[in-house]
């Protein structure tokens, strides 16, 4: 009985110990919210390893939230989201109760829980007074509210898969897809957060088509309107998925008659998350292995549902929006501001045509001759980039957006969603 005695009061005592909240140091934490608002997830990841004695426990589970939502483990840091909400409730202000939920919905999206991200959507009507803000979340309310009965996405992939993709006349890789019995060509676009298809297109496959009515961005920051449809069972390439969710748009809206060319569809990010690992080569195949390997560069995060890549360039450490469905790569207005006498005085004004769903739009920005960049331990230059010198919501808190004309300056490209990493062989 004395041991056992004694071995309740050591644990006692341990159980005090580990309950006992550290004080935050405000240099610590104001050095660590520096990085998370600039999303220098990469060093902020690292630097939670070493500030034991330095955060209070609410305030590492609110920075490790943000890490691991960013990394794609969806269900760690939703843990750290509830157990802030429920053991330091008394704590948080209204907006950090506001941002631990966006947290959390955006977690859900991602893992295709439709119903959860709604509900939580919903909490929102009572809390925001902000007007922009409101109908914000009122849009992506009704958007996954739409889609609450829909089963989560499933993917079959049994063996490694290659696809005969191949590039068109605009560098867009199209993919062969099947649905309904019938076969078309999709844009492989990591780009768009969402597959989107034309209205004529999901009839004619007979997808499910909810009748409601979602306001999307674009590319040229045009609002569009669009349904929403449900493949229950889509092959893209060799490649069974069930429960896909689509975009619907107007046919016009996915038609360039200026350039005689027309968009059928698009396979868009949840396609591209759930195959783990995606190899792109030179002529446009696409090769999916059954099990995705680790390289060890961890130089990609996730923002929303958009891929953000590290790269350096010169002096710079940059962070770039990444998108297979883009032809060429931009710079930001972000990189603009920080760099201006350079583009200045190295790069050309001009007017240029700017092509998204919401039609194509003329806008002036810098043509910058010679960018040197390093991915991961890869190296080249393009011969030009260009610079935008407006904001553009998509890529708006980052340097730029890397496209086809990065990929195709090597033989094959490697997106890896289970380590976070892009290579280039």
């Amino acid at each position: 009985m004395k041991n056992l005695s004694t071995i309740l009061i050591i644990l006692s005592v341990l159980t005090f110990i580990g309950c006992k909240d550290v004080k935050t140091d405000p240099a610590m934490d104001t050095y660590l919210s520096g990085l998370l608002e600039s999303k220098n997830y990469f060093k902020l990841r690292t630097e939670l390893t070493n500030v034991q004695g330095k955060l209070s426990e609410s305030r590492l589970l609110y920075y490790r939230m943000h890490c691991e939502q960013a990394f794609g483990n969806g269900l760690q840091s939703n843990k750290s989201a509830d157990k802030l909400l429920k053991k330091y409730k008394d704590r948080l202000n209204d907006t950090l109760v506001v941002e631990i939920l966006n947290v959390k919905a955006d977690n859900y999206v991602r893992d295709y829980q439709y119903k959860q991200a709604a509900e939580i959507y919903s909490l929102f009507q009572n809390t925001v007074s902000d007007s922009l803000e409101l109908a914000a979340y009122q849009n992506l309310q009704a958007l996954y509210g739409t889609l609450a009965t829909v089963k989560p996405q499933q993917i079959h992939l049994h063996r490694d898969t290659e696809i005969k993709a191949y590039r068109n006349r605009f560098n867009h890789l199209m993919t062969p897809v099947k649905c309904g019995g019938v076969t078309d060509e999709f844009v492989f676009d990591s780009g768009a957060n969402l597959s989107t298809i034309s209205d004529s297109c999901a009839i004619k496959m007979g997808l499910t088509i909810f009748e409601s009515s979602i306001k999307v961005g674009t590319v040229t920051d045009v609002s569009i309107r669009t349904k929403l449809a449900v493949a229950d069972s889509l092959y893209v390439g060799g490649i069974l998925f069930e429960n896909v969710v689509f975009l619907v748009a107007p046919a016009a809206q996915m038609s360039f008659p200026s350039v005689n060319y027309e968009i059928h569809g698009v396979v868009g990010f949840p396609v591209f998350y759930q195959m783990g690992e995606i190899h792109v080569r030179k002529d446009g195949t696409i090769f999916i292995p059954q099990k995705p390997g680790n390289r060890h560069l961890e130089n990609m995060f996730l923002h929303g549902l958009n891929p953000v890549v590290q790269l350096l360039s010169g002096n710079d450490t940059l962070l770039l929006t990444f998108d297979t469905g883009a032809k060429s790569s931009e710079l930001s207005k972000k990189y603009y501001e920080n760099h201006k006498a350079d583009v200045e005085q190295k790069g050309k004004l001009k007017t240029s045509m700017r092509g998204g769903g919401g039609g194509i739009v003329e806008t002036e920005e810098y043509n910058l001759p010679d960018f040197p960049y390093q991915i991961g331990n890869s190296r080249n230059v393009l011969p030009e980039i260009s610079v935008n010198i407006q904001d553009y919501d998509f890529n708006k808190p980052f340097d730029g957006n890397l496209g086809q004309d990065v990929i195709m300056q090597f033989n094959e490209m490697v997106l890896n969603f289970k380590y976070m990493y892009i290579d280039f062989e």
